[in-house]
């Protein structure tokens, strides 16, 4: 129910836009229609193209089991302009405590055969697929330490287990706080002792406008889209 490709692209009259050239443009309309398909957008990612440019999607990934239950996670999908003979980068939008994440890019690492990609054999779904598996324990566990992009992060989940749970735990109750989906309507206090900004703390400043953007709802709405989902299912 949380797979919803939201709308096509379409060129825009934007900085990232003016040198895409009408091939390329038809290329990634046809990949992310794709994702519309049957198992094409894994349970629990959203995507959307992002309004700077069609070289640029947006993404949130709720995390709905693992370790890292709980965890609603930003991402962006950013295309280089020789697509698709070269393939996309996953971004995060915020820290991420993950062994395939890169501390200082906060770029994903794909495993397996998509480490090499492969022109109009490897596709964006195969990416958000194998982004959805590596948050689960029977994916961290085959992780050897020579391919993690985060050592530290690593040799915790291995060798101290606990204490990695623990920080895990941490980081997905903030990724889903207040503070981080409404930042607008809760800012976080601002901390005397801290002048780096926690995860997901600046999201609103570094993404601005035009990122995936939640909106909190009343009881009166809530109970309405309870009953709209009873409705469905009972149907």
């Amino acid at each position: 129910m949380f797979s919803s490709p939201l709308r096509s692209p379409r060129p825009q009259q934007t900085p990232d836009n003016q040198d895409i050239s009408p091939l390329l443009a038809a290329e990634l309309a046809i990949e992310f229609n794709s994702l519309k398909a049957p198992n094409g957008c894994p349970e629990g990612i959203h995507i959307t193209p992002s309004k700077e440019g069609l070289l640029r999607w947006n993404g949130v990934f709720f995390v709905h089991r693992g370790p890292y239950a709980g965890s609603i996670l930003r991402f962006t999908v950013l295309f280089p302009p020789t697509y698709p003979q070269n393939g996309p980068t996953l971004r995060f939008d915020s820290d991420v405590f993950h062994p395939m994440v890169d501390p200082k890019t906060k770029i994903w690492h794909a495993r397996g055969r998509l480490t090499t990609w492969r022109p109009r054999a490897d596709h964006v779904s195969h990416l958000l697929h194998s982004l959805k598996r590596s948050f689960k324990s029977k994916e961290l566990d085959s992780i050897g330490e020579d391919e993690a992009a985060n050592k530290q992060v690593w040799s915790l989940y291995h060798h101290s287990h606990q204490t990695f749970l623990s920080l895990t735990s941490q980081r997905s109750l903030h990724s889903s706080s207040r503070s981080t989906l409404f930042p607008e309507e809760y800012p976080a206090p601002p901390s005397p002792t801290r002048t780096r900004k926690i995860s997901g703390q600046s999201m609103t400043e570094e993404l601005g406008k035009q990122a995936i953007r939640f909106r909190e709802i009343d009881r009166e709405e809530e109970k309405g889209l309870w009953e709209a989902l009873k409705t469905s299912l009972e149907g």
